[in-house]
């Protein structure tokens, strides 16, 4: 139960934080270009970057620690950067094919099933 409430407590942080980037993108012509969310998404990938050699190499913190930052904050901020570390992990470890069929199923994927429920909601609310 403990790491669920670290993990909330990040989660709640870190989705604040991109509600206030996207709020300031969004006074700076964000609404032309979501540029917001490129934002989140680019300072997300770079921190998990950090924290994953940071949590890996050098730090004696308590599990719970990384939760709060990594699954909680920064899954909270973006679900990109987990996403762009397990590409990452992939590619390093010389797996290249689950690294194409994983780059695949998430952006190919994640748009043609995004259309599909754009096309739904609009044929049930539209």
């Amino acid at each position: 139960m403990e790491k669920v409430l670290f993990v909330a407590l990040g989660g709640g942080i870190g989705a604040g934080l991109r509600y206030l980037l996207t709020e300031l993108a969004n006074l700076h012509g964000g609404a032309f270009f979501p540029y917001g969310t490129v934002l989140a998404n680019i300072i997300g990938s770079f921190c998990i970057g950090v924290f994953f050699v940071f949590f890996s190499e050098s730090s004696n913190l308590p599990p719970v620690v990384k939760l709060f930052f990594v699954t909680g904050i920064l899954g909270g901020f973006t679900t990109f950067s987990t996403y762009n570390m397990e590409l990452l992990t992939f590619v390093r470890t010389g797996d290249l094919f689950p690294a194409l069929a994983y780059f695949s199923f998430n952006v190919i994927g994640g748009f043609v099933c995004c259309w599909l429920g754009f096309a739904t909601g609009n044929a049930l609310w539209g």
